[in-house]
């Protein structure tokens, strides 16, 4: 599966529905080929995806990534009030695109054991956000704003204009930010893993040590842990290794003063943390894509 950083994420929303549903509502086995989130409005669901049971309410955000079956029933003498939204990470091109009319809506979704799937897209390139988990429940701490922002969503949607296609990326960056905000902290660690808040302190150390040439085991250290330990750890929170989190650190601090000072790219090199110019210019090529100077020259001009 190939990832893609939160600069990368350009949403394609395919679908987003609106639904009430009472206690006959159900969803037999299935997987999609896409993203799907589900806010629930009013009411509770039952979720079964892959082996795990899951009840969904008021304020829950339910994310299921692509090719993981799953199915729903709302418990007798309930109802089931939500939005729903089918999008990508990014655009994927024509040849891996698909009909919602065939694939989501042309279903009998009341009468069918199982839905048929597709082989068709089972080929479809698996995109995942960097640093973010994409999966699972999420409970919002502030349900007005994302059912205003799937409001909004709902609305790009059903309005029959040229270029939606942006209102609606515009809608979908605006709940992916939302999103970040609940489920991680400021310094991007995952506030659903067991060492989060340790986690966290180490970001924000090697954030305020990253100008002094660091090892993986000062790193450690720093939160009492072993050097293998805690590279486990913080890539399993922040969906980077220690080495790479400080690297983008320094790319980003070096980026601010290629734009904003009057400093060389040696010299700039040497402030967040470089020793050798030629080596900080591979690492930041490497990660922009082009050299410091034609960083400057080409984005200078805008500042």
């Amino acid at each position: 599966m190939k990832s893609i950083t939160l600069l990368d994420l350009a949403p394609c929303v395919r679908l987003v529905q609106r639904i009430e549903g009472l206690d006959d509502y159900r969803l037999p086995p299935r997987i999609i080929y896409d993203y799907e989130m589900v806010y629930v409005l009013g009411g509770m669901c039952d979720y079964r995806i892959e082996q795990m049971d899951v009840r969904i309410e008021p304020g829950d955000l339910l994310i299921v990534p692509p090719r993981v079956r799953h199915s729903c029933s709302v418990p007798s003498g309930k109802s089931f009030h939500y939005y729903a939204v089918h999008f990508d990470l990014v655009y994927m091109g024509e040849p891996f695109d698909f009909s919602v009319e065939d694939v989501y809506l042309n279903q009998d979704y009341y009468g069918a054991a199982i839905i048929p799937d597709k082989p068709q897209l089972a080929d479809r390139p698996m995109l995942r956000l960097e640093g973010v988990e994409l999966q699972g429940v999420v409970h919002c701490s502030r349900p007005e704003a994302f059912e205003e922002a799937f409001a909004a969503l709902f609305a790009a949607h059903e309005r029959p204009v040229h270029g939606k296609e942006l209102s609606l990326r515009a809608e979908m960056l605006r709940l992916f930010s939302l999103l970040l905000q609940e489920t991680v902290t400021s310094a991007g660690v995952s506030r659903s893993h067991p060492q989060s808040e340790r986690m966290h302190r180490a970001a924000e150390w090697i954030k305020e040590h990253y100008r002094e040439p660091l090892q993986l085991a000062d790193m450690a250290a720093a939160v009492h842990l072993s050097p293998g330990h805690f590279r486990a750890l913080f890539k399993d929170s922040t969906g980077r290794s220690p080495i790479e989190y400080l690297m983008r650190h320094r790319i980003d601090q070096a980026k601010r003063l290629l734009l904003y000072s009057d400093r060389t790219v040696g010299e700039i090199a040497d402030f967040v943390g470089y020793a050798d110019i030629h080596y900080f210019s591979r690492i930041f090529k490497r990660i922009e894509g082009m050299s410091p100077l034609h960083y400057r020259e080409s984005l200078g001009q805008f500042h």
